[in-house]
């Protein structure tokens, strides 16, 4: 049995952005944030469920998936690939622009609700030694959470290195499920919770439809596409033989990218895509 990325673009939405399989969203997010019972979310809203990429350069190919549970939290789960030095500080930003957005004109303060961020991301980020990470605004010396609108989880699938037979969590099983299931040809026997059983049956092949197939394909063509893009510019600041040079070779590779995705993306989602600032893109857009 061949099962596809759930790190992909399309892959991703499939799993985690689907209303008729919801399920597996909240035991995700219930597994990584580690509720436990009576705290434990039951039931969510999927803000976006027909964002589902069709291509990788459409304008629904944000790889991320917001919901908001019955107690009306707002969460963002992202999916990260591309290696992004500035991405906690990213994070920060797109949670707040989600927490700025709750409000409609002359609207209280006191009907905000928390924003919960939950990113996944290919590459190591933090100097930490865990794969996961809780982060939270509490007081320096009693340690309470009294600023409640912002949290933040990160799960860095390069630290997380257990096999199959030390796997004992839930939690375990979803971040193996996340970094090792395209190099699976079969479910293991270990993993009997019906959703994971779900999860794997949406990442088979044979349940993909060609169109669906076809997309995958060319996501994965324009990550490799984007990764030799970077590369190059890489080795051309290498060739001129010093730090700013590297810098350089680096900053004009995502312009070009940038430039060659205007006509096609919003300026938030090339941002998003390249790691670039808004101001540096919209530079561009003047030219």
């Amino acid at each position: 049995m061949i099962f596809l990325d759930p790190k992909s673009d399309i892959a991703f939405k499939k799993l985690f952005g689907d209303l008729t399989h919801k399920n597996i969203l909240i035991s995700f997010l219930n597994s990584v944030l580690e509720r436990v019972e009576g705290e434990k979310i039951v039931d969510v809203t999927i803000n976006d469920p027909n964002n589902v990429a069709e291509t990788p350069i459409s304008k629904t190919s944000i790889v991320d998936v917001r919901c908001t549970d019955e107690r009306n939290k707002q969460y963002i789960l992202e999916m990260q690939v591309i290696t992004q030095q500035d991405y906690a500080a990213r994070a920060q930003y797109y949670s707040a622009l989600a927490l700025s957005r709750q409000l409609a004109s002359g609207e209280q303060y006191k009907k905000l609700v928390p924003v919960i961020f939950v990113g996944i991301l290919d590459f190591k980020l933090f100097k930490s030694q865990y794969y996961l990470s809780h982060h939270l605004i509490l007081d320096n010396k009693t340690y309470i959470q009294e600023l409640k609108n912002f949290e933040f989880h990160f799960i860095e699938l390069e630290k997380f290195n257990k096999d199959l037979d030390n796997l004992t969590t839930i939690l375990d099983k979803w971040i193996y499920f996340l970094k090792h299931a395209v190099t699976l040809q079969k479910v293991p026997v270990t993993f009997k919770d019906p959703v994971l059983q779900e999860a794997f049956d949406i990442l088979a092949q044979s349940n993909w439809s060609k169109n669906e197939l076809e997309a995958y394909d060319r996501y994965l063509d324009s990550i490799r596409s984007y990764v030799s893009q970077l590369d190059t510019a890489y080795d051309k600041g290498k060739f001129e033989g010093n730090i700013e040079g590297i810098l350089k070779g680096k900053m004009e590779g995502k312009l070009e990218i940038a430039k060659q995705l205007l006509d096609i993306l919003d300026i938030d989602t090339i941002a998003k895509k390249t790691g670039l600032t808004i101001q540096d893109i919209e530079k561009l857009n003047l030219h």
